[in-house]
């Protein structure tokens, strides 16, 4: 298995990205593969759902995702591993709060560059381009080294939302069945295509993934069918993740479903969204050798 990077991509919040990227690359960890979360949401969910205190990384002198980009670290020497979790199989690439400064920074480091050199404004396009491709060569690390990264994204279509699917080979949209949710979308497909376009013409939508889902409500089961409409039926996931308490349970006590609630629905269904991600990530089968074992990882 070729290492595949995915971003959670949907600009609004609260639609199910930190959950489905922490229990993606814990499902794919308790597979078998070897995966990694790269958490770029300044709001740190996904690295506080893992029981990470950012503040002792801080204090110890380690490396966040804000580093990737103001002093071009590579994902491989600022991820966190859990030895005695999920058989030492995830990673972990911790946020920061300082994150959403990141673009401001970069821009007065360009501007001052500008100043100080006989610049074009080309110059200034070439400049903003390298740091747009901050994330993607950062995260070029990990290949040959994870199985899966996720990428978990911040809710707006931002410099780091747009750096996500610049270093992404596969995107998945997580959606609510809400209008709002559904609004947003044309925005979200807006944004792809133009990075399609601009920067990454190897971006492809995985799927679409439908969370918080009732099967007895009939808007639930109206809004998928608008999604099928939209997107086709083949790019819809078939398992949908339902409503469950045990979700907000388990970011609480620092667990991921599967540590949390085994055995239960929550965990089947995203044991069996796993199972469909390694079908469609160019029919992957439970029995291929992990590239990480092919290479001699433990």
């Amino acid at each position: 298995m070729d290492t595949r990077i995915i971003a959670l991509a949907n600009q609004k919040g609260g639609c199910g990205k930190t959950t489905t990227a922490v229990s993606l690359a814990a499902g794919f960890a308790c597979q078998g593969y070897s995966a990694s979360i790269i958490d770029l949401d300044p709001q740190c969910n996904a690295t506080d759902g893992f029981g990470v205190d950012r503040d002792e990384l801080t204090r110890a002198g380690r490396f966040t995702t804000a580093d990737i980009f103001l002093g071009k670290k590579p994902a491989s020497e600022i991820e966190v591993g859990f030895p005695n979790r999920f058989a030492g199989e995830l990673g972990l690439v911790p946020g920061h709060r300082g994150l959403t400064s990141v673009p401001h920074r970069l821009e007065s480091s360009l501007q001052a560059q500008l100043a100080n050199d006989d610049s074009s404004e080309l110059d200034a396009d070439d400049l903003k381009n390298e740091h747009r491709e901050r994330l993607k060569h950062s995260l070029n690390s990990l290949r040959g080294h994870r199985d899966v990264v996720f990428i978990d994204t911040p809710p707006d279509l931002g410099f780091l939302m747009t750096t996500a699917l610049i270093a992404a080979d596969y995107f998945i949209i997580p959606v609510f069945p809400s209008g709002y949710d559904l609004k947003g979308l044309e925005t979200l497909m807006r944004t792809i295509e133009k990075v399609q376009r601009r920067f990454n013409p190897n971006l492809r939508l995985l799927g679409v993934l439908l969370g918080n889902y009732d099967t007895t409500a009939k808007l639930d089961s109206d809004i998928h069918k608008m999604l099928s409409r939209k997107f086709g039926a083949e790019l819809i996931f078939d398992v949908k993740i339902s409503r469950s308490v045990k979700h907000r349970e388990a970011t609480v006590y620092s667990r991921t479903i599967f540590e949390h609630a085994p055995e239960q629905q929550p965990s089947a269904q995203f044991l069996a969204l796993v199972n469909e991600v390694q079908r469609r990530l160019n029919g992957i089968t439970s029995s291929e050798t992990p590239v990480t074992q092919a290479a001699g990882r433990a």
